[in-house]
């Protein structure tokens, strides 16, 4: 069963074809299952915004400016950690800024 903020994504409208949404919904689940306690509490945040925002609790602003500031402390974790958690951190915070930030909150 699809939970909230899985359903919110698919019920916006997109005319535009601009977001992906089935890429977002794949990017936060795989965020969610990632070993790396960090890039998991990510996903966590995420998921809050969304089922947040589809509550009517936060408005398109204030998700928008907490997305942005969880994409800059991704980065900034992203040059203190190992190799492999680096390349996946850098990963999130690229798709923060296109999935989310440039193509999701236009929608809202």
């Amino acid at each position: 069963m699809p939970e909230k903020w899985e359903l919110f994504i698919d019920a916006l409208k997109d005319d535009s074809k601009k977001l992906a949404k089935a890429e977002l919904k794949q990017l936060i689940k795989k965020t969610l299952r990632d070993r790396d306690v960090f890039i998991k509490g990510q996903g966590i945040k995420l998921k809050r915004y969304l089922n947040q925002l589809e509550a009517k609790q936060i408005t398109r602003n204030q998700f928008k400016s907490y997305v942005q500031d969880l994409k800059a402390i991704v980065e900034i974790r992203s040059l203190k950690m190992r190799v492999g958690a680096k390349a996946r951190t850098q990963k999130l915070a690229m798709a923060i800024g296109d999935l989310i930030l440039d193509k999701l909150v236009d929608l809202l």
